[in-house]
């Protein structure tokens, strides 16, 4: 039998996630409550400091289990478009592979992100992640629980100059930050159109426990996977939707570097692993690009991001609450708990009603709901499709905005 994962918390300070990380929140719907969790479909989702000679390496840490459902990821607008990235020559293709080409490629577009704070008033590094550089003029996409209450934080390039960053923005909710340095002419992530598919290939670049320009590769695990996470703040149950899963190596210092495919082009950026240890077991998971691009441009363009709120707590549909409601079928996101002065709350719904469409969508689960909302913004009006009491029943919502 497999002992449980156990878990230890490293260092605290700037940079650090312990003490001072809240985990990625849901955005538009709040997930099941703590009390009431789902046996067989909680995630727990925890913050693991790796120590070593340079310091505390920052990666998120996933436990137990989590679910599978594809999903989407909203969109925006082209405001801060990377400049396309010149071809990398090999000089001796007959001992190239696709991982070299492609890590001579990505490599420069990479970079190790250090976070310093002041102990005993001396400045002292105090963590590092791994960032990717999002346009030719200095923007850097990372995670935010790399930066997030940072005092300092430095960049480091692949050509080894450093700079001094500015926190642009970050996002609690996906777990993006955005930093600038004062620089031009750098060779911005290569783009992708597509999404990713399962088991094609999955390559890692990043500094982990410090070692820069690190290369892992692997295969697309899965895609559409949605990982729960308590909110150690406030005690609600939160949903990071749709994020990939890769057995490329990834460990503690890989937090806020890329996922590329086998054109070097960005699949997503690396933010939390599996682990039982503390170090990569094969399970690793990234925030797909569409998103963190879309996050990335909200935060050049206002220094935050905004999120549709509808104001409810859930939990899955099971048979027993589909003998209990006379519902249909076994599908829909049951309501729990109602906000007050919400969008829903002023629309009338209530505890028990079960949610099983929000405009065209169909909500077959809790996480259905989660991504539906997430992929509006704040004041759009939706129509939720919902059963009381046997009786399907329509209305019109004005979503809110999620406070931070």
């Amino acid at each position: 039998m497999t002992p449980p994962p156990s878990w230890q918390s490293g260092h605290a300070g700037p940079g650090s996630p312990s003490g001072s990380v809240r985990p990625p929140d849901t955005t538009g719907t709040v997930a099941p409550p703590s009390r009431r969790p789902r046996s067989g479909r909680f995630l727990g989702f925890v913050l693991a400091l790796v120590g070593a000679v340079v310091g505390s390496f920052i990666t998120l840490g996933v436990t137990d289990q989590f679910s599978g459902q594809a999903s989407t990821t909203p969109t925006a607008g082209s405001t801060a478009a990377p400049a396309a990235q010149a071809p990398i020559v090999i000089d001796n293709m007959e001992d190239a592979t696709t991982v070299s080409v492609v890590a001579a490629a990505v490599t420069p577009s990479v970079v190790r992100v250090n976070i310093a704070g002041t102990i005993g008033g001396t400045e002292q590094e105090l963590g590092l992640g791994s960032g990717v550089i999002y346009t030719s003029d200095g923007y850097i996409i990372t995670n935010n629980h790399v930066v997030e209450d940072a005092e300092v934080v430095t960049v480091k390039l692949s050509n080894s100059e450093e700079f001094d960053a500015e926190v642009v923005g970050t996002d609690p909710s996906s777990d993006l930050a955005v930093v600038k340095i004062d620089a031009t002419g750098l060779p911005p992530i290569p783009q992708r159109d597509d999404p990713p598919l399962v088991g094609e290939t999955a390559i890692a670049i990043g500094s982990p426990f410090g070692l820069d320009a690190t290369v892992t590769a692997g295969v697309v695990s899965a895609v559409g996977r949605d990982i729960t996470v308590p909110d150690p703040v406030s005690g609600r149950v939160e949903v990071v939707p749709a994020v990939i899963q890769t057995d490329a190596a990834i460990n503690p210092g890989n937090s806020g570097g890329p996922l590329v495919d086998n054109q070097g082009r960005l699949l997503g950026i690396n933010t939390a692993i599996y682990t039982e240890s503390g170090g990569s077991q094969g399970v690793g998971f990234a925030i797909p690009e569409e998103q963190a691009f879309a996050v990335a441009e909200q935060l050049i363009l206002t220094g935050e991001v905004e999120h549709a709120f509808l104001g409810v707590s859930g939990l899955d549909v099971t048979p027993q609450v589909a003998d209990r409601m006379a519902l249909p079928e076994e599908a829909g996101a049951l309501l729990t708990e109602i906000t007050d002065g919400s969008g829903a709350d002023e629309a009338g719904l209530r505890v028990d009603d079960v949610i099983v469409g929000v405009d065209d969508t169909e909500i077959t689960t809790v996480t259905d709901l989660v991504v539906a909302i997430r992929s509006q913004s704040p004041g759009d009006e939706v129509e939720i499709r919902y059963f009381r009491d046997g009786v399907e029943e329509t209305v019109s919502i004005v979503l809110g905005e999620q406070d931070s």
